[in-house]
């Protein structure tokens, strides 16, 4: 962040409350300043670098009371499992759904935040797609989202992801390196039916839902495409084995899933995933005959 925030990192880091509010006292306007670089605030930044450090609750009433924006640490908070500061941020008043195009609940299904998940969906968070039906399973919800004639409704929705749309990337904290590279995988999301589905099927997979996955199996999704809408972009196959879904992982393989499809961008099996994410006891179904 901008050196103006240093200090109140330095108390952050250190979980000291009464430095942070004294901070806050002297020069209100870090509560709600914006940074150009790295986080765009102070809560964000609480939220996302000190998730099990000491004072976190205590720090983010400080902020809060300053009158800190929250809906933009709140989606935050579900990207990182952030429990804590989800529900302090919901009963300040962060709006369940959110506030844009990319809501809390598919931060959440996203990045595996499976804590954050179970809170939003018992405070009866929304499912405003496609792809978030099918994350969480609710095959009943998928099904309003197809037409008579197989046809997708608009209410599934398109390509999303958490860096948002071309707009939203070029007006980040990112250098220009970083914005070009994230426009260009927004641009190869594609638009079409397949396109749609395929993306869905992964949310489904990676959570582990088989009902979900035949659902979208039978109306056409492709079982060893790479999706769009995913930076670390891999099969089905990839992120079930990432999350360690060892039956979602036998369903896929029993349906033709290719077990040596490298991923895009850091060129590795399924295996290598699940061996990353520390599920060795998959490594013997996802070896290559």
């Amino acid at each position: 962040m901008d050196a103006k925030f240093d200090p109140a990192i330095s108390a952050m880091k250190a979980g000291d409350v009464e430095a942070l509010r004294a901070l806050i006292v002297a020069d209100p306007s870090l509560a709600t300043s914006r940074s150009s670089r790295s986080h765009p605030t102070l809560l964000q930044c609480l939220v996302l670098d000190h998730k099990d450090g000491p004072g976190l609750i205590e720090m983010a009433r400080v902020l809060i009371d300053a009158g800190a924006e929250i809906n933009e640490p709140f989606v935050a908070s579900a990207g990182i499992d952030n429990v804590a500061a989800a529900v302090l941020l919901l009963d300040h008043g962060a709006v369940l759904d959110g506030t844009g195009g990319w809501s809390p609940l598919e931060e959440a299904l996203y990045w595996n935040s499976q804590r954050v998940l179970g809170l939003l969906v018992e405070r009866g968070a929304r499912i405003q797609n496609l792809r978030s039906a099918a994350g969480l399973g609710r095959v009943d919800v998928m099904e309003t989202f197809f037409a008579l004639d197989s046809g997708l409704r608009p209410e599934a929705g398109r390509i999303n992801w958490p860096w948002g749309h071309l707009e939203v990337i070029e007006q980040s904290c990112r250098n220009r390196e970083g914005k070009e590279m994230l426009a260009a995988k927004f641009r190869s999301f594609g638009t079409d039916r397949q396109s749609i589905i395929n993306n869905a099927f992964v949310y489904a997979c990676m959570h582990g839902h088989i009902d979900a996955a035949r659902f979208l199996l039978q109306r056409g999704a492709e079982v060893n495409a790479i999706a769009g809408g995913f930076d670390f972009s891999g099969t089905a196959l990839h992120y079930a084995a990432l999350n360690g879904h060892r039956a979602m992982v036998q369903y896929l393989l029993d349906h033709g899933a290719d077990v040596k499809i490298r991923d895009p961008k850091v060129d590795q099996t399924p295996a290598g995933w699940a061996e990353h994410a520390g599920h060795r006891e998959l490594l013997t179904l996802l070896q290559s005959p």
